[in-house]
């Protein structure tokens, strides 16, 4: 039974530094190929288990992406997202102040604790690449 439990300790090592050492807010598809760099045995299958754990653990956040699949964030704190609709890149946008205050002064009355904001248009280098091409 010791060793099951190293595994287990060894593939949830594996996946979280798979997102908590990355920039490029990866996809499970993703960190499964970077977990199974350092854990070759390890599925697909406990790679979204584990993903599914640190979500809820609060050590990583999901980010949904309509009509494709989720990404994952080292950044727990409230902040937003740009999302590239050409290349699906997504990254993280800085804004001034607090999201949730105007939030909160918005939804009189309700409980606001978080919020996901994605800005969604064409990023910079795919811009570029289409300017180039239509030359």
């Amino acid at each position: 039974m010791q060793a099951a439990t190293a595994r287990n300790t060894r593939q949830k090592t594996a996946v979280a530094e798979a997102v908590l050492c990355s920039c490029d807010h990866p996809t499970a598809e993703t960190v499964f190929e970077r977990a199974r760099e350092r854990v070759p045995g390890i599925s697909l299958g406990t790679v979204y288990r584990v993903l599914g754990a640190l979500t809820r653990e609060g050590r990583v956040r999901e980010i949904a992406v309509p009509g494709a699949p989720s990404r994952f964030d080292k950044t727990t704190s409230c902040h937003a997202h740009f999302l590239c609709t050409a290349c699906g890149a997504v990254s993280d946008v800085k804004l001034d102040g607090d999201l949730l205050t105007p939030a909160r002064a918005a939804c009189r009355g309700a409980d606001v604790n978080e919020a996901e904001i994605v800005f969604k248009g064409v990023c910079a280098r795919c811009r570029e690449e289409r300017y180039e091409s239509a030359l």
